[in-house]
């Protein structure tokens, strides 16, 4: 298996996770994302097949935008005089794992792999990875059993809840 950046004029190997709308992305979007400088496309090929895919963009998390406990929850270990309007983040916009990998812990292993990624490799400043998680059980589920926590209750109704994993407590 390989991680292949997949820039907007790449062949996409193919790819079906069961899911339309991240079928489409992976197929149309992420070409339309990379050409206007919005995510970057990341495959894990096995052959001539992706098995995983996911998109990263640069983010933060905003002050004004959550609650001010939630984000002096998040600001907290940073010293006062280093604190920031917004928190540097990235956001894994969407992921996906291909119909016959799932269940068989390669979300986690593309999801550990981002961790690691994004402490040893961290080329800007990144302290949290963001992801704003399909609000249904087995997505949630996922996601809080990878150490994701929700930055806030206000969207519980949403369609998609906004998920946080500070990379500081990777690190430790």
């Amino acid at each position: 298996m390989e991680l292949k950046r997949l820039g907007p004029d790449d062949e996409r190997p193919a790819f079906c996770c069961g899911d339309p709308d991240l079928d489409e992305f992976y197929r149309v979007d992420s070409i339309n994302g990379g050409r206007q400088l919005l995510s970057v496309t990341y495959a894990i090929i096995d052959g001539d097949n992706a098995v995983a895919f996911f998109s990263v963009s640069n983010d933060s998390i905003n002050k004004e935008l959550v609650q001010n406990s939630a984000f002096k929850r998040l600001a907290r270990f940073i010293p006062h005089e280093k604190r920031y309007r917004s928190l540097p983040a990235t956001k894994i916009g969407r992921f996906g794992v291909s119909e016959n990998c799932q269940r068989k812990n390669y979300g986690t292993l593309v999801m550990d792999f981002l961790k690691v990624w994004f402490t040893t490799e961290n080329k800007t400043g990144c302290r949290f990875l963001i992801v704003d998680a399909y609000n249904i059980e087995r997505a949630i589920r996922f996601y809080e059993s990878n150490g994701f926590k929700f930055l806030t209750s206000e969207d519980k109704t949403d369609p998609t809840r906004i998920m946080y994993f500070d990379l500081i407590t990777f690190t430790a």
